[in-house]
């Protein structure tokens, strides 16, 4: 049985977030710095295991005022709590190259069971020899959960800022052994 460990190639990969603002419009965001490997004995990658953790200080959503704010103890408090992390328990096949992965997300000091739905791309050499592996992937959390609470009241009796956050990831592993 061979063991195989992928590692993201973080220049073909991205972690992206969604969230409600005003209920008219969503802000869209971006982790820039994380690390995700997958370790698995099987082709079909369906005995994975994946292991992601993200910097809370790498938010960005292109209004530098807005970023510190989520960085800022009102959300992620990136001071007290540096990473986010999920670890799966769970990657079974639902379907031909889809997935369903669960796995313990911790956002601040809470640690929840979580959801997601991948699709493996495809497999392809690269022109400098190295196997990839591509994935995308999507989970929707209720922001709440995880003790993100801040939030306004607007007018019209509408929260500003909604509860679900959808995160997405799409890209390129490379197989290191």
């Amino acid at each position: 049985m061979n063991d195989f460990i992928w590692k993201v190639d973080k220049q073909h990969a991205s972690i992206e977030f969604a969230v409600s603002h005003m209920v008219i419009a969503e802000v869209i965001g971006l982790m820039k710095n994380f690390d995700i490997t997958i370790r698995t004995t099987k082709a079909d990658f369906s005995d994975a295991k994946v292991e992601v953790q993200v910097d809370t200080n790498s938010i960005f959503t292109n209004v530098e005022a807005r970023d510190k704010h989520l960085m800022s103890a009102d959300f992620l408090d990136a001071e007290n709590f540096p990473e986010i992390r999920f670890i799966s328990n769970n990657f079974h096949k639902i379907a031909e190259k889809k997935f369903e992965m669960q796995g313990r997300l911790s956002i601040r000091d809470i640690t929840l069971t979580t959801s997601v739905e991948v699709e493996h791309t495809g497999i392809q050499k690269d022109p400098w020899g190295h196997i990839k592996a591509g994935f995308k992937a999507k989970a929707t959390i209720r922001r709440t959960a995880f003790g993100l609470t801040w939030n306004t009241i607007l007018d019209n009796g509408a929260w500003l800022v909604g509860n679900d956050i959808k995160i997405s990831f799409q890209g390129e592993f490379i197989r290191e052994s």
